[in-house]
């Protein structure tokens, strides 16, 4: 088991990829502290580890990743749980309105950076210090995603909150070097999530399903095929683990081919 008995803080744990990553970790051996602002996915989450990894300890917190008390209470209640930490994978995000600049709420704007970029600024403090109290290193693995690499037009708040992940991680990744804290992340593509269909179902109000978005879509991605929390869950599972010593500062492709850079 890659991780066995490691002890990792997943956010937006509840569904999509976080939900993804934790049914992974919990068949990998590791302890599970599953954070969202939705209580429901909670529960749906746990429901799921209970039926597909039976006897996995974890939690649940509900709170929102973009407030600090909630984020440092979430660290503390691990800690509380577990006695230690060892991962943190920073997965909790949003979508933007879909608006051009030009029209886009201030607010909006705003919510999307606080929810996918302040978030890792947050989560991120509070694991390193955690690890550097504990010593012995640690892994951060945050989800940023193509977008953060290639602008698409009415996603420009969504582009940028996961560009500035990309650079938070090298930049941090220098940082905490010295403590033996690795910091990664991934890039994924088109992947089957509630968040994909939800944006497109807003975007269209309705008219346009996901199928048929993804059929346009397969065009552009070599593989052939769009990706599931399940392929994105492999990547951050490597990252975590003793597999990945000597990889720090990384932004990786996980999109079938759609992004190349």
């Amino acid at each position: 088991m890659l991780l066995k008995d490691r002890v990792a803080l997943i956010t937006g744990g509840g569904r999509g990829i976080g939900r993804g990553v934790a049914l992974r970790f919990a068949h990998e051996g590791a302890k599970l502290a599953l954070v969202d602002i939705e209580q429901a996915h909670l529960d749906e989450a746990a429901a799921q580890l209970a039926r597909e990894a039976p006897g996995t300890e974890h939690i649940i917190v509900r709170g929102d990743v973009s407030a600090s008390a909630d984020v440092q209470r979430f660290f503390d209640e691990t800690v509380a749980r577990f006695g230690r930490l060892d991962v943190l994978v920073n997965n909790a995000g949003i979508g933007n309105p879909p608006l051009p600049i030009i029209t886009m709420p201030e607010e909006a704007w705003d919510r999307t950076l606080a929810v996918n970029l302040k978030s890792v600024f947050l989560c991120s403090k509070a694991a390193a210090n955690q690890f550097i109290k504990q010593g012995g290193g640690g892994r951060i693995v945050s989800v940023a995603s193509q977008a953060g690499k290639t602008g698409y037009p009415m996603l420009t708040p969504y582009c940028a909150s996961k560009a500035g992940i990309i650079l938070f991680t090298q930049a941090f990744a220098k940082e905490v070097a010295a403590h033996r804290i690795n910091v990664n992340c991934v890039c994924p593509g088109t992947i089957d999530t509630p968040l994909l269909r939800g944006g497109i179902e807003t975007a269209s109000g309705g008219a346009v399903t996901f199928e048929q978005v993804a059929g346009t879509l397969l065009p552009t991605i070599p593989l052939g095929r769009v990706g599931y929390p399940a392929d994105v869950a492999k990547l951050i599972t490597f990252l975590a683990s003793d597999e990945a010593d000597y990889m720090t500062g990384q932004a990786i492709n996980i999109s079938g081919g759609q992004e190349m850079h």
